[in-house]
């Protein structure tokens, strides 16, 4: 499930600022010109610097440097809503001035560099990502070539993409090496006793609510990445900006929060509250109080670990802190409400937890509604804060989960899609889809299976020469299917067993091939070991095991499918695949397998083959509920069974012995097949399904005990 949490209190990594003045070839007139422009973009007097750089343009109408700074001052003066102006400017600058977006040299000027900065952080800030990458890594390759700021801009940004596109392993990578490269020692593991206070404004820092764990979207003063895309040169960059990347302990606290956020993604619990632990330890030692970025990561970091109620008890800290302005990124509720959400579904109270993801799903509405504007107008009319900080597709994603756990796979199957226009290559996401198909069909033949008035399709005549006629099968699967959906457009796609089908293929086909399951010791996550990921946004990085065990439930949803829609070779395939999948394989997929195979094989005609794997014996003792269910104390109480549903071990080893009764009256055996039913019999306690009754009447009358089979009708049909 997409989980939630936040970053953007961080440091930007601004880059230093390339003054027009320093040319050779700049008169003195020409240098106070820039200087003044940079003094009055500091103070926010846009207007003014726009003049004294149309006077810079006007003697230098070809130099990047001022062209590129004039472009800045203007994007600024829209509040940094007209980004689809300022991406033109940055292609006819590179068009004046012969420069190439996507040909980066060995050799480049600072300007050059700066410009293909600018336009990266545009790019991810759009959630671009892998477009933004494939310029930040030409510019990685390089990186003793440029300016000092400017490279400490593209290894954070990158930092930043690799997690807005799930790789916390290539996060690390790059802040490791970031580290290594412009500062003097590594980052240490226990706080320094002094250090000046914090220049951070905590009232301009709302958060990025994502499964990357946020992209810093906020104001100039603390955002990592929007405040880059001012940065250009002689005027373009503030003087917080300056201030804030100026200073190596807070180039040491963005890094140490990047490490924190990349190692939550990758679960590496241990390391990442050792990390967490220095941070939070060296803000109260400065004296500072605890942003909303920590709050966020020390509540993910409890909710990973377990603990609900002290997650909640974390992220309830962040009442005290007032709230962000909404010009630049999601309001705080939208965090707040989301993250409880979450959390909430973990305690396994899917109905809360509905209530706060619609409330933070409202606080979304109402920043669109505050920035009212047709779609195509997006990129002229909307803070480019707002623009990277949507956060929709999360918020669907888990409010379709939890719809679903609500057993309301209609409204879960509408969120789930929308999510799949943005994130496509997430086999989790195709499975929930699939899970939501196959949950319609099931709700849609619960009343026919409970009922055992529809084993009568009728009757004939009056009083002793009254005739019951009975019904040739409990449920027809094919014409249920086609009630409820009579016609299905692939354009438009609607929960049927059909789309089941496909979108099953699909997480099958995605998800990667002989995957590592080994888990990692804590003696080696501690050394900085990790496990080897597999993107899945917008959710957690898969592990090998996650893997593997989606994997399996997608071959058990498959061979069901396939049963309902009698593809029978397909069901037998993916029942036999499933029974293979995994040495360790759980006992209720072993036993799925087995009945599904044992199924498919009867519809084929191989009776013989049907009855190996039917046999209790072949399953022997099964546990229905996962490791990880059987420890937690904070799952609600099961239900009772009713009909076929298998709660229990002893429901499921019925369902066998029942199926292994119809493969012996199918090769006519009566007397094992009678025998094997009298234990389903007896095993029920009164609380019959219609399909044993049928069986039953079925088996009677071939053994030629008529008046056994009416017993059967009178006391379980006619009296109940």
């Amino acid at each position: 499930m997409a989980e939630s949490k936040s970053g953007g209190e961080e440091c930007p990594e601004s880059p230093t600022t390339t003054e027009a003045s320093n040319n050779s070839d700049a008169t003195d007139t020409e240098r106070e010109w820039a200087q003044a422009a940079q003094t009055q973009f500091t103070k926010g007097n846009y207007v003014a610097a726009l003049t004294l750089l149309s006077y810079l343009q006007g003697t230098r109408p070809k130099d990047p440097k001022v062209l590129m700074n004039k472009a800045v001052v203007e994007y600024y003066k829209s509040d940094l809503k007209k980004t689809e102006t300022f991406r033109k400017q940055l292609a006819d600058i590179c068009t004046q001035c012969g420069i190439k977006i996507d040909a980066v040299g060995t050799g480049d000027e600072v300007e050059r560099s700066v410009i293909r900065f600018n336009h990266c952080v545009v790019l991810y800030h759009l959630h671009q990502y892998c477009a933004a990458l494939a310029l930040l890594e030409k510019m990685y390759t390089g990186l003793e070539s440029l300016e000092e700021s400017v490279g400490i801009g593209v290894c954070l940004l990158m930092a930043e993409c690799h997690l807005g596109t799930y790789h916390p392993e290539r996060a690390l990578t790059i802040i490791t090496h970031t580290e290594t490269t412009f500062l003097p020692q590594p980052l240490p593991h226990t706080p320094s006793h002094k250090q000046p206070p914090s220049q951070e404004k905590e009232n301009k820092s709302p958060e990025k609510i994502s499964v990357s764990g946020g992209t810093g979207s906020s104001s100039s003063s603390s955002s990592s990445s929007s405040s880059s895309s001012s940065s250009s040169s002689t005027t373009s960059t503030a003087a917080d900006e300056i201030r804030c990347s100026a200073t190596q302990e807070q180039l040491r606290g963005k890094l140490q929060q990047l490490r924190v956020r990349a190692l939550l993604m990758m679960r590496a619990l241990r390391v990442a509250k050792k990390e967490l632990k220095t941070i939070v330890t060296h803000a109260v030692t400065a004296g500072n109080s605890l942003n909303v970025t920590l709050i966020s990561l020390k509540s993910q970091l409890e909710y990973l670990k377990g603990n609900f109620r002290k997650a909640i008890k974390v992220l309830n800290q962040c009442a005290a802190i007032p709230p962000p302005s909404p010009s630049y990124g999601p309001s705080l509720g939208v965090m707040y409400y989301n993250n409880l959400g979450v959390i909430h579904l973990g305690m396994g109270k899917p109905t809360v937890a509905c209530l706060y993801l619609q409330k933070a799903l409202q606080e979304t509405q109402i920043g669109e509604e505050s920035n009212s504007s047709a779609h195509s107008e997006v990129l002229s009319h909307q803070p480019l804060y707002q623009l990277s900080s949507n956060v929709q597709p999360e918020l669907y994603y888990n409010l379709g989960v939890t719809l679903l756990h609500m057993n309301k796979p209609d409204k879960a199957f509408d969120f789930l899609l929308e999510v799949l226009q943005v994130h496509p290559m997430n086999p989790r996401l195709w499975l929930r889809l699939a899970e939501c198909c196959i949950t319609v069909h099931k709700l849609g033949l619960k009343e026919d299976q409970s009922s055992k008035r529809s084993i009568i399709q009728g009757t004939v005549g009056v009083g002793m020469h009254r005739k019951i006629c009975l019904t040739t099968r409990i449920t027809d699967h094919n014409k249920k299917k086609s009630e409820m959906h009579p016609e299905s457009d692939a354009a438009f796609p609607e929960p049927t067993l059909e789309f089941a089908r496909l979108c099953l293929r699909n997480a099958l086909t995605i998800l990667p091939e002989n995957v590592s399951t080994t888990s990692l010791t804590d003696e080696q996550e501690v050394s900085g070991v990790m496990p080897e990921l597999y993107p899945a946004g917008p959710s957690s990085p898969l592990r090998g095991v996650e893997v593997v065990s989606l994997r399996v439930s997608a071959l058990a949803c498959s061979a069901y499918v396939g049963l309902c829609l009698s593809d029978f070779s397909a069901a037998l395939r993916h029942a036999e695949l499933l029974l293979v999948a995994h040495p360790k394989i759980p006992d209720v997929y072993k036993l799925l397998g087995h009945l599904y195979a044992g199924e498919a094989l009867i519809s084929l005609g191989k009776v013989t083959e049907a009855i190996q794997h039917l046999d209790p014996r072949v399953v022997g003792e099964v546990s229905l509920s996962p490791p990880a269910q059987e420890a937690s104390n904070t799952l609600p109480a099961s239900t009772p069974s009713q009909g076929w549903l298998n709660t229990t071990a002893t429901t499921a080893m019925q369902v066998m012995r029942y199926n292994l009764s119809v493969a012996y009256a199918l090769r006519g055996e009566w007397e094992k097949a009678n025998n094997l039913l009298k234990e389903v019999w007896t095993e029920s306690n009164g609380n019959m399904p219609a399909q044993v009754i049928m069986l039953a009447m079925y088996i009677n009358l071939q053994m030629g005990h008529v008046d056994i089979m009416k017993n059967i009708v009178k006391n379980n049909i006619l009296l109940t």
